[in-house]
């Protein structure tokens, strides 16, 4: 985050009292943990044995699609709205789901002629690695700023899970050491018992410390999530006491605990809103902060009267093609976030999530485009009306507003109301930004000052900078910032 980005007190976001039906799936969630537990400590290995290669391989095969839809959908969701909590546990998803891929492609007698060591025991592997992200969601909240670092670092986190399964599958392939030797799928060996039981652990806490940031109101996407951390230490546990009894009921059960772990989040996420399906977990920092931020505003100049004289079909076709312009060119060209159109208008950020540091540039870069592109429309539809825009940057609070149904999380502040005036100042075809925006600016770039600007609801004067020739803004002037991964 910026300089100013200290964070505002969270509110709570609860969504009304639990329905039975809920209540008794957590009953159910909560009483599968203990039962694994017992179980796991008083089994007889001695018990019966049975022997399913092809369900094997078609169990993880699932599990891992059904970790890897996880993966997908917390992923975009910490995309959407730049939570840290949400993008860890997307990246730990990714981890369990990429090594039951490849446990299942190694499954003997089915894709496979022999067990190779790499591939038995990729399951534990990929439970290793996943703690690790597990525990860094569950305590992400103890400093404001681990969270920006977190959402910067996202390219970074998803490429150490790929590197990790291209090089586990390739250094297992080649039959190289240590995975050369033979291992079963669980503790058979101190270092693998050691490493399970730290797992274990490590998943334990990162079930409690969630746990307790949410005792207050917990929610059942909350709880279903710490169920599934639980489940996932008893099946490192089951790692260490059953891993060399192959296809023995307790290696079963521990295989039947991580199905069970997902398949609990996956139900508990199918039943929240749609919409904000994991907003139960996100940050406070995602729901309320400080942040600096430019603010575009545009507007259509003369749209009432063409409103007036046009028919309703031709004044939605107008729209159309300057919003299906507009929306791409902001948030895929030059990394910024539509928030809303508001009629005639469009309201754009900038550096909303504090991982923008050139934000006045993509902004100024972003209005001098949208005008071009605007123009090519009306020289091909004369009389469609023009567009003015204001820009200007400041210290805003980006807070969630609304609840389950409608949520929004707008930028508030002066800045905001600034940049709306300077739109209103603009002339048709031209960009005006505010003093803040200027001076974020290189100093060659090509601007003429207004001097002060006397706007409503402002006692002092507003010092405004129009963009000259916005068409001419290009690589010869400033370079270029490129646009946020889509």
């Amino acid at each position: 985050m910026g300089k100013h980005s200290a964070p505002l007190q969270g509110r709570r976001v609860g969504e009304g009292t639990l329905r039975p039906l809920t209540i008794a799936a957590l009953v159910v969630a909560f009483s599968l943990p203990l039962i694994g537990l017992v179980s796991l400590v008083q089994i007889r290995y001695d018990q019966w044995v049975w022997t399913n290669a092809p369900l094997h391989f078609a169990l993880f095969l699932t599990v891992g699609a059904t970790a890897a839809s996880l993966s997908l959908v917390t992923g975009e969701a910490a995309r959407r709205r730049g939570d840290a909590r949400v993008l860890l546990l997307s990246v730990g998803f990714l981890a369990t789901s990429g090594f039951m891929a490849l446990h299942a492609v190694g499954t003997a007698g089915v894709l496979v002629r022999d067990s190779l060591p790499g591939f038995t025991i990729a399951i534990s592997a990929g439970l290793l690695l996943a703690a690790v992200f597990a525990l860094m969601a569950a305590v992400v909240d103890v400093r404001p700023t681990l969270g920006p670092l977190v959402i910067r670092a996202r390219p970074w986190l998803y490429a150490i899970v790929f590197a990790s399964l291209v090089w586990w599958g390739f250094w297992t392939l080649a039959d190289w050491p240590p995975l050369d030797t033979a291992l079963s799928e669980g503790g058979a060996g101190t270092a693998l018992k050691v490493a399970a039981g730290l797992g274990a652990v490590t998943y334990a806490a990162a079930a409690a410390r969630l746990w307790w940031v949410h005792r207050r109101q917990p929610s059942p996407l909350v709880l279903s999530v710490c169920a599934c951390f639980i489940l996932l230490a008893e099946a490192l546990v089951g790692v260490a006491f059953a891993g060399e009894r192959k296809w023995h009921s307790a290696w079963w059960e521990w295989h039947a605990l991580i199905v069970i772990a997902y398949l609990i989040v996956f139900a508990a996420a199918h039943h929240e809103w749609r919409d904000e399906r994991f907003r139960a977990l996100y940050l406070p920092t995602t729901r309320e902060h400080h942040e600096e931020v430019s603010v575009l505003i545009g507007d259509l100049a003369g749209f009432t009267t063409f409103a007036e004289a046009n028919d309703p079909a031709e004044v939605a076709a107008m729209l159309r093609a300057y919003y299906e312009v507009a929306a791409p060119l902001i948030s895929r060209g030059f990394g910024g976030e539509v928030e809303k159109f508001m009629g005639d208008g469009i309201f754009a950020t900038f550096n909303r999530r504090g991982d923008q540091p050139d934000h006045a540039l993509r902004a100024v870069y972003a209005g001098a485009a949208l005008q071009t592109a605007v123009e090519a429309i009306r020289k091909a539809s004369p009389g469609w009306p023009g567009l003015r825009i204001g820009i200007n940057s400041g210290s805003v609070v980006v807070t969630e507003m609304g609840g389950a149904g409608y949520v929004v999380y707008p930028a508030v502040g002066d800045p905001v109301n600034v940049a709306a005036r300077l739109q209103t100042a603009a002339p048709v075809g031209g960009v005006l930004i505010g003093a803040e925006t200027r001076r974020r600016l290189p100093a060659e770039t090509a601007v003429e000052s207004l001097g002060g600007l006397r706007v409503k609801g402002k006692d002092a004067p507003v010092d405004a900078y129009l963009l000259t020739s916005p068409g001419d803004l290009d690589g010869r002037v400033l370079s270029r910032p490129r646009g946020r991964g889509r």
